[in-house]
């Protein structure tokens, strides 16, 4: 708790702080505030504290609410270069990402139905705005308009979906509904309807087929700092959160949804990536990349065994780390411009050997080659499924990876192409270098202590 509420704070001085005009202090006061909260939470290891009943605070919460303040952090190192040259409006942006990282927190930790929604609507209210931050922007503002229509569809399914659960088992608390659930021979008709529902919203929220329409205009039209949250931030809370009421709650009746949740997961693998193929514009490409990715995390909660856990965590950090280190090659390129079309990579290695590095192992991570972290990633989650028969589903979903190489290694080839006009040498600020050095050791390091970070959920 002292977490949540010391990053409450902390949004409340950067708003503060823009209000009085003291700009210089914003990162520094953000960055100081994201590593005290990150060490207050590392402090909460096994003390598994409950909070009135709302909150839950065991390893599995302090291991997703460390990662997402990681994330977080990491993002904000980005914004000093990615803001270098604004002059309005910037405190809003720090403001409200660090209380959609507060959202976030309360997603990976609630105990409770009223507060899993509550945390929901923290993280994508600030968002719907972030995503429009750039006012001037036609883009930026249809990214917004469209992920707030889509947004508030996809809450009141939730909503709806967790009244009917209340409705059938008169209680919000996780434990009560798990009880219900074990003690009932057989779920009315009521309370299956609302389990469904909320799958729903959750696929919504992690951006899975075929709750995926909105994924790729909103990334493409949303600023690439935000873009970079959305896909790494909201994912991992959305994961954190999806699976922990499913397990908790639901895994009696796991028959009616384990089906649903693989088969989404297999069309998200395929379409996800046959659909980046076809991409010319880099954060478009991504976008794709993001649902099949989705599907990638929803394999292991499919499979609803001993290695779900750990498997989500893990492959849910490779993913991060490579799409961070991605996005800040981007933001480095793309400069003012709000979108990169891919062969604007082209020459990049001859000038900028750091940004070449990075593209390369975050690319080849998220392609799932070996020896970087989104292979093993991508492993636990193939064996994960494999050891509870969804062998099928294991089946599409390799294939789906050996499609998404294609369009993971375009990038990499246009860097090495020297012919045309060449990106000039980009000299980044220390904190943006410490990100992609940060990233590109990462990406090696968890691949060799994979056995270390999968325990962490424990």
């Amino acid at each position: 708790m002292t977490t949540l509420v010391l990053l409450s704070l902390l949004g409340f001085a950067v708003l503060f702080l823009g209000a009085f005009d003291q700009k210089k202090l914003l990162l520094p006061v953000s960055i100081t505030g994201m590593i005290a909260a990150f060490i207050t939470n590392a402090l909460d290891w096994g003390t598994n504290i409950t909070w009135y009943g709302m909150m839950t605070y065991d390893n599995y919460a302090v291991s997703f609410t460390g990662l997402i303040i990681f994330i977080t952090l990491m993002l904000f190192m980005i914004a000093t270069w990615h803001f270098r040259n604004e002059d309005s409006n910037v405190a809003d942006i720090y403001a409200l990402m660090i209380f959609a990282c507060t959202g976030a927190l309360v997603m990976t930790s609630y105990s409770s139905m009223v507060m899993l929604f509550i945390g929901i609507e923290i993280l994508s209210i600030a968002l719907y705005i972030l995503a429009g931050s750039r006012r001037l922007n036609l883009s930026s503002n249809e990214s917004s308009l469209k992920y707030f229509l889509m947004g508030a569809f996809a809450s009141g399914v939730l909503l709806f979906g967790i009244t009917l659960i209340y409705g059938v088992c008169n209680s919000f608390d996780l434990a009560v509904i798990a009880e219900y659930v074990n003690s009932t021979e057989q779920t009315p008709t009521l309370f299956n309807t609302g389990i469904l529902l909320v799958l729903i919203g959750f696929c919504f929220k992690l951006g899975a087929v075929p709750f995926h329409f909105w994924s790729p205009d909103v990334y493409q039209g949303a600023p690439t700092l935000i873009t970079a949250f959305m896909a790494t931030v909201v994912k991992t809370a959305a994961i954190a959160s999806f699976y922990k009421l499913f397990d908790t709650c639901f895994s009696g009746v796991d028959g009616l949804w384990y089906p649903t949740i693989w088969i989404v997961a297999v069309l998200s693998i395929l379409l996800g990536n046959i659909s980046a193929v076809m991409q010319n514009e880099a954060k478009r490409m991504l976008a794709w990349s993001g649902v099949a990715h989705a599907g990638y995390l929803l394999l292991p909660m499919a499979a609803l065994n001993e290695l779900s856990a750990p498997t989500i965590f893990y492959y849910s950090t490779a993913y991060a780390v490579a799409s961070i280190t991605g996005f800040a090659v981007l933001i480095a390129l793309s400069g003012a411009q709000n979108e990169l079309p891919v062969d604007q990579f082209k020459g990049l290695a001859k000038n900028n050997p750091l940004l070449t590095t990075a593209l390369v192992v975050s690319m080849f991570s998220l392609a799932g080659i070996p020896p970087l972290a989104g292979f093993f990633g991508k492993y636990m989650a193939f064996l994960t499924a494999f050891n509870s028969n969804l062998v099928i589903a294991v089946i599409l979903a390799i294939v789906g990876s050996l499609i998404g190489v294609y369009y993971y290694f375009r990038p990499v080839v246009y860097a090495f192409n020297n012919e045309g006009q060449i990106p000039e040498r980009i000299e980044a600020n220390v904190a943006f270098n410490v990100v992609v050095f940060t990233g590109i050791f990462l990406s090696l390091f968890i691949a060799v202590f994979q056995d270390l970070l999968s325990l962490l959920p424990g």
